[in-house]
């Protein structure tokens, strides 16, 4: 399985790197919050891929920092700093490039900046911010969408950014595969998202632009982060548990988080931001029974808060 840890590190020398930046003449410019990073391609097919999956999120800003992403002699090099490169060593195709830019740029931005991230989806209600965190193919991106089926707002379906204490959108393409669309499918849920799903081709990979998908309910301001719910895996009926305290998760939530810590400072960082956060298990059901029980789940908090 390729991933973005399969890059390799390398050092370019800064003559090297002005002279492949002269290639990259492709900019596509995204934002994340308040933040805006330019992303430099030497290819125009790939910078078209990626300006057509941050679509939804394409800043007008001046960027605050730029990151570069150029192929040079059959190799895909990946920068913002000359020596902390990291390169795909064989000719990568338009979706591995964007794939590989993609998540370069935001690992460089979270480890470099003031915010935080999680690897997460992120929903919301009136009443509350939710974050789904999980490894890939846990089931996140299912779960979200069940839930904006149901009413809820979708904020991300792979980052939870923290920018200043509070969750911001992050409205890049869906990313969703055919298990998780049939699996929508097979719920009893009438509505706009499931016609939409039904029209896509099957036995296939989709990405989906969110206010394309979902209208009115794709993003929002930014607000805090109210809730945290770790996906355990899967049961026959979905299930959810309260851990006592982050201290009893925080081993799985670090595991997920991005920021410009190091060592013990990590840990503390991540018990300072989510100090007033709940946290719970999650074993997964059927998509809409779990995303009914998230919204149970979250209706018995603001309940007990009533009272």
């Amino acid at each position: 399985m390729i991933t973005f840890e399969s890059l390799d590190h390398v050092r370019l020398t800064p003559h090297e790197a002005q002279r492949y930046a002269g290639d990259a003449e492709h900019e596509v410019v995204i934002a994340v919050g308040c933040a805006t990073i330019a992303v430099r391609f030497s290819r125009p097919s790939a910078a078209r891929a990626f300006a057509e999956r941050f679509g939804d999120t394409l800043g007008e800003a001046a960027p605050d920092r730029v990151i570069y992403a150029v192929e040079v002699g059959g190799q895909a090099f990946f920068w913002r700093v000359a020596d902390q490169t990291r390169r795909w060593p064989e000719v990568p195709t338009d979706e591995l490039f964007v794939f590989f830019a993609d998540n370069f740029a935001l690992h460089d931005y979270l480890s470099t900046s003031d915010d935080l991230g999680l690897h997460a989806a992120v929903i919301a209600s009136d009443a509350c911010v939710v974050a789904l965190v999980g490894r890939s193919t846990a089931g996140k991106t299912t779960t979200a969408l069940a839930a904006v089926r149901n009413g809820w707002t979708f904020y991300s379906d792979d980052r939870c950014i923290l920018q200043a204490g509070r969750v911001v959108p992050f409205l890049r393409a869906i990313t969703l595969r055919d298990g998780g669309r049939r699996a929508l499918l097979a719920d009893p849920v009438a509505g706009r998202l499931t016609e939409a799903l039904g029209a896509l081709s099957p036995g296939q990979e989709h990405a989906l632009r969110p206010r394309r998908l979902f209208g009115k309910l794709a993003g929002g301001p930014p607000r805090p982060l109210d809730a945290l719910f770790l996906i355990d895996g899967r049961a026959d009926e979905a299930a959810v548990r309260a851990d006592p305290s982050l201290f009893a998760s925080l081993t799985d939530v670090l595991v997920s988080m991005v920021s410009r810590e190091c060592g013990i400072d990590r840990a503390a960082r991540l018990l300072a931001e989510l100090r007033a956060v709940r946290i719970f298990r999650l074993l997964l059901g059927t998509p809409h029974a779990t995303a009914t029980l998230i919204e149970r789940t979250i209706d018995g908090i603001a309940a007990g808060a009533r009272r």
